[in-house]
Order: structure tokens, then sequence, then C-alpha cells
């Protein structure tokens, strides 16, 4: 949703909290993914104004942003409409998975729905709701259970349906390591928690 500030990606670089990302059951790429990004941030300086900085500014800013169409738009109506517009029918049927959710976009917000970061950050919602739920359960949770269908139903309808294309065009389009690799994670991880939440829930998940 945000570009990334010099004070996150410091913490990146000194914390290397991405480290916990890392597992033997991903797939090859996203690992190495996961140590071109390590590297990345640990050869280079993030100050405001500095070179490091502005690279990785700009090219969030082309990327996603404009000041022409970006080439990774970050919308789902654009990738799976007809007409390639924003707030189309995907848009109006991910509001209401929000509503029904509780998830609630900031009051000011006038960006579709449909962003990739409100998915992704819907799927972390309810993620939290699940654990909450699963450690309040003294038994089996029809409740609990519930949630892990709603993560995966989510995941195939929406997140799925253009996670590939999105994260291909970063790749194909990045100026930068950075979101290269942020863009091979990506894409390999959502079908991963596809295929995790496919052996609870019992749906099948796509192929990646």
């Amino acid at each position: 949703m945000e570009e990334p500030t010099p004070a996150l990606l410091n913490y990146l670089k000194q914390q290397q909290p991405l480290r916990l990302l890392q597992h033997p059951e991903n797939a090859p790429a996203v690992n190495d993914a996961l140590a071109e990004i390590e590297l990345f941030l640990a050869q280079r300086e993030f100050r405001a104004g500095e070179a490091d900085f502005e690279d990785l500014h700009w090219d969030y800013t082309r990327l996603f942003i404009g000041p022409e169409a970006p080439p990774a738009p970050p919308w789902e109506s654009v990738y799976v409409s007809r007409d390639k517009l924003l707030f189309q029918q995907s848009t109006h049927q991910v509001k209401q998975y929000y509503e029904n959710y509780g998830f609630t976009l900031p009051g000011s917000e006038i960006e579709a729905a449909d962003h990739i970061g409100f998915e992704m950050d819907f799927l972390y919602h309810l993620s939290e709701q699940t654990v909450a739920r699963l450690e309040a359960a003294t038994d089996e949770d029809a409740d609990f259970q519930a949630l892990l269908h709603v993560q995966q139903t989510f995941l195939q309808r929406h997140l799925l349906a253009f996670v590939t294309p999105f994260s291909r065009n970063v790749y194909n389009h990045a100026q930068s390591g950075f979101y290269r690799a942020l863009s091979t994670v990506l894409e390999h991880f959502a079908h991963q928690d596809a295929q995790r939440l496919a052996r609870e829930s019992g749906i099948q998940a796509q192929p990646a």
C-alpha cells in the first residue's frame, strides 16, 4: 500500500526479520529471493534524499503509481475485468468480503478495495481471527474451520486470480533487484499459503 520508508528498510537490513520466512518446505526460488533481498539491503545505506533510497522510491512510484500508466497495476479488476478498468465487479465482491468479516478500510481511503495491499491485509486479518478462535477452542471449533474456509475461498477467487500476472509484471519491469526478488516471494508464498490452507479447508488449491 505504501513504499518502504528508510526506517523500515534499515530495520529489515539490521534485524533481518525476513529470515523467519525461510523454510526448507519453500520453493527454492523463495529462499533464493529472500537471500537476494537480504544481500541487496546489506550492500546499501538508506537515508532520505540519498541515492540508494531515492532509487527504490522512484522504482516504486514508476511500477505502481505513474505518472504514466503503471507497468504493474496493483488492482485485481485491471487483470480480471474485460475492459481492464478499476472499480469493476471484483472490487465490489472484495469489499463485500471486508464488510462481512469486520475488515475496515481507512475512512479517508479513496483507493480501490481490490488493491493487492488491501487483499493481503484482509488475509492477515482473517489469520489473526483464526488464531484467536483456535486458541480459545476447547475441542474442534466449527468457527475456526469456517475461517480457514473463508481464507482459502478468498485466495482462490481473488488474490490467486491475479497475483501471478501482477508479480510477473513487477519482475519484468522493476529496475531494482529488491522489487524483482520481492515479486518472486509474493507469487510463490501466495500459492504455498493456498496449498497449506487446502489441506485444512478441503478446497483444492490452484496450481502455481
